[in-house]
């Protein structure tokens, strides 16, 4: 650039020498043709030897005009090429008052006006992509080809994969049901929805595909599968509540109906079908005591009126007012002891809780002949259990076994007149006072059912009593 200011500058100095050279030349002779022939060479050469004089001096100023000219001009260039690359902070130092100074000037409001409006979009973005990233649903944008142009971390988590910007969709994720959805919102131009169980093992996934107006789709991911576990369960205690209802009332249907068409039914007949008739009506009563303090303890609003309760005192009061369950069955009822250790307790909680449990031993650990309470101290709390010595419980049940309506033995728990509500009240009653429940059984061993309660806050401790609720 030096190189070519410098030639225009040395040809504009030649043009002004020569043309002062004609110029001279011309006004000399018009006003001194009356001089002598030499005079007028003398004359010839002494301008030639000033134009040449100027021209020695002209060089050296073009060259440092030319210097200085391109010196600016090559930093506006190195300042253009920064800001191409996207450096909004460099800046340039205009000196002076000319027009190049103005340029530069200029130049340097543009370059702070694109770094503020750059921030301020980079800031946007980082906001917007914090927003997804904290979303719960997983999201991925694609461009109409198919590659990726964005995506969220529940995404790459779902995936189990990197999801690269720029790859198609396809290299990370192969589930078809999502692909199909993105594919048919760009060729439709309209949303599209899907289910998928195979993109997350265990997970149901709800996809809404919808354009981009830039061309592309946008896919978000949903997941159903607490909904859809739910609706299962909800759908199964329908069926299972009418099941249990049925056919109570299909017998008292029956046997009503067959008093009736018998206008003299024997007095033993009667007698033995009225037994039958008040054993299902009773069976139906239990059903909805159950299903009513099933609906109580698992309500946001079910409130425990929970009080500082020594162990000791409620092993105590469950064998002397659960005794009379176990009269009538030839089992035992025993005591292991307790210490006096104080636990946070709602004491008509902790009777349902040990009556339930209690009950349950006796109609399937009958053949054991004995039942256990009892209670140790452990860390931090007090840990209550209910043994019995019958047949014990499959590993394959043990971890449903706390569930509504759930039955080891379907036959024997109808036959014994058993809801299947039972656990699952405990389970709840028991999350409720801040504890924990399970089972510990092997087969022909019998079934040890342990629970936990917390400890009371000791006098003069800075921490209360905790107030409970049934939100297990």
């Amino acid at each position: 650039m030096t190189r070519k200011v410098f030639t225009k500058l040395l040809g504009l100095f030649l043009l002004l020498l020569v043309f002062q050279a004609v110029a001279v030349q011309l006004i000399l002779r018009r006003f001194m043709e009356n001089l002598p022939p030499e005079r007028l060479h003398q004359i010839d050469r002494e301008a030639l030897w000033a134009g040449l004089l100027a021209l020695v001096f002209a060089l050296p100023l073009a060259a440092w005009v030319a210097s200085g000219v391109t010196s600016r001009l090559q930093r506006v260039v190195d300042f253009s090429r920064h800001i191409a690359q996207g450096e909004f902070s460099v800046r340039l130092n205009p000196q002076g008052g000319d027009e190049l100074s103005a340029m530069e000037t200029a130049l340097n409001q543009t370059a702070e006006r694109l770094d503020s409006n750059f921030a301020e979009i980079e800031s946007r973005r980082h906001e917007l992509a914090t927003m997804l990233d904290s979303m719960q649903e997983a999201v991925v944008a694609v461009t109409a080809e198919g590659q990726v142009r964005w995506s969220n971390a529940v995404m790459q988590r779902i995936a189990g994969t990197e999801i690269r910007v720029g790859r198609p969709l396809v290299h990370s994720v192969r589930d078809p049901e999502l692909l199909a959805c993105i594919r048919g919102a760009i060729q439709s131009g309209e949303v599209r929805f899907g289910r998928s169980a195979s993109l997350a093992p265990g997970k149901m996934l709800e996809i809404n595909a919808a354009p981009l107006p830039s061309g592309g789709a946008l896919a978000v991911l949903h997941d159903v599968t607490r909904i859809e576990a739910a609706e299962k369960s909800r759908r199964e205690f329908i069926a299972n509540v009418s099941h249990e209802l049925r056919t109570p009332l299909t017998s008292i249907q029956g046997y009503v109906e067959t008093l009736i068409e018998d206008p003299k039914p024997s007095p033993e007949t009667t007698r033995e079908f009225l037994s039958i008739i008040q054993k299902n009506a009773s069976r139906m009563s239990r059903l909805t005591e159950d299903l009513l303090a099933l609906a109580g303890v698992e309500s946001p609003d079910y409130k425990l009126a929970v009080q500082p309760m020594r162990a000791s005192a409620l092993v105590q009061d469950a064998i002397e007012s659960l005794g009379g369950i176990v009269v009538d069955s030839g089992v035992d009822l025993e005591s292991a002891g307790a210490p006096d250790t104080c636990v946070v307790a709602d004491a008509d909680a902790m009777n349902q809780v040990f009556g339930n449990l209690i009950e349950n031993a006796v109609k399937y650990g009958k053949s054991g002949k004995k039942i256990i309470v009892g209670a140790r101290d452990a860390e931090g709390c007090v840990e209550f259990w209910v043994q019995d010595f019958g047949p014990g419980i499959a590993s394959d049940h043990q971890e449903r076994i706390f569930e509504r309506f759930y039955r080891v033995d379907k036959a024997r728990s109808r036959e014994s007149g058993g809801t299947g509500l039972g656990l699952a009240i405990v389970k709840h009653i028991v999350a409720a006072q801040g504890g924990r429940i399970w089972v510990e059984t092997e087969l022909g061993a019998g079934a040890t059912f342990h629970f936990t309660l917390p400890l009371a806050a000791r006098p003069g401790s800075n921490s209360a009593t905790p107030q409970l609720s049934g939100q297990a």
